[in-house]
């Protein structure tokens, strides 16, 4: 995750690669909203120092908005017991200062840190014109933990995922960010499950989201795809319901949608060609699981029942962007479209 341009200060790519070799400094600021980055660093740190049978010794974790000012810094300039370091974490580390004297207690100790501990202070916004902070600046000991914007979350699902040991497709992560949003806390709670329902399989698709996360949150637009491409006119209008009710966006169903029919136009042209059922998984990167359905629907859809379907799929996107329809029957025209034209044409051979 590269360092974006409201960040002024190193970031978690930077923490990682400053701290390789178990190596940590005595002090350190974490700064900005995003508390997953950060928290996950402070649990790296706990993790690396200290072992589970000297914690209760050497750990200390305080909130600034509760703790006494002098009593932690006690704690900071403590020495381990059986073992080579402590650490001491201050949350909401800005709440602590809360007069000139308790500001100058803190500055007395950061100006000599001691070396055995490692002091980790979390503030989401502090003011760097003030004591302490000012010091700390200059400590270059600050980590900055912004927000991703929108566009930077689907880098960073796919840059995660390759460091839990898997690949995920492009869509993949745009699908699941379309389902969970810019949480990286939620995001990780979805790929745990993920990463369960793969098992051994190293490759995460677009199917796969959409059947563990999409699933768990009452989406179905792979449900309307299928139907769509059964041309079950009465199942695609009750999933389109139930999509509408639970939230799901018109705008990722015409998304998903549309790479769905061109998808079904790839697997009919290339096994109109004779290709292997093998080569033409390989070429689309359809799951092998699915490719039946796929395959079955090219059978269904004539090449232009599947280019009048870009048609319909494209009117509904304007419709939706240049005016304000109902959500329910802009869906439900636009899947009547695409099954009811074709209904009386006949099966294509491929």
């Amino acid at each position: 995750m590269s360092r974006s341009k409201k960040d002024k200060f190193p970031n978690y790519d930077g923490f990682i690669e400053a701290t390789k070799g178990k190596k940590y400094g005595s002090l350190y600021l974490f700064i900005g909203e995003e508390d997953f980055l950060s928290e996950e660093c402070v649990d790296r740190i706990i993790r690396d120092l200290l072992t589970e049978d000297t914690k209760a010794f050497n750990l200390d974790v305080v909130y600034g908005s509760k703790a006494d000012a002098s009593q932690v810094m006690a704690h900071a300039a403590s020495f381990p017991m059986m073992n080579d370091r402590r650490v001491v974490v201050i949350k909401e580390f800005d709440k602590l200062l809360a007069d000139d004297p308790v500001k100058e207690l803190v500055s007395a100790y950061l100006a000599r840190p001691l070396e055995s501990t490692c002091l980790v202070l979390l503030a989401e916004k502090p003011d760097f014109r003030m004591k302490p902070f000012t010091e700390l600046k200059k400590s270059g000991a600050v980590y900055s933990f912004n927000s991703l914007y929108d566009n930077q979350i689907p880098a960073w699902i796919a840059n995660r995922c390759k460091s839990m040991g898997k690949e995920a497709d492009v869509e993949a992560c745009r699908l699941m960010q379309a389902y969970v949003g810019n949480s990286l806390r939620a995001i990780q709670n979805e790929l745990d499950k993920l990463f369960t329902y793969l098992g051994e399989r190293m490759r995460i698709t677009l199917e796969d989201v959409a059947e563990v996360v999409g699933v768990s949150r009452g989406f179905t637009v792979f449900d309307l795809q299928h139907a769509v491409g059964k041309k079950n006119i009465g199942e695609a209008i009750r999933i389109v319901k139930r999509m509408i009710e639970t939230g799901e966006a018109p705008q990722l169903s015409i998304i998903m949608l549309t790479r769905y029919f061109n998808l079904v136009w790839k697997v009919q042209d290339m096994l109109r060609h004779g290709a292997p059922e093998t080569e033409v998984i390989a070429a689309t990167r359809i799951s092998p699981y699915y490719f039946k359905d796929y395959a079955e629907a090219a059978r269904r859809f004539s090449s232009s029942q599947i280019e009048h379907s870009f048609g319909i799929l494209l009117d509904a996107d304007v419709q939706l962007k240049s005016t304000s329809p109902d959500p329910y029957h802009l869906m439900e025209m636009m899947v009547y479209s695409l099954i009811h034209d074709s209904l009386s044409a006949e099966t294509v051979s491929v």
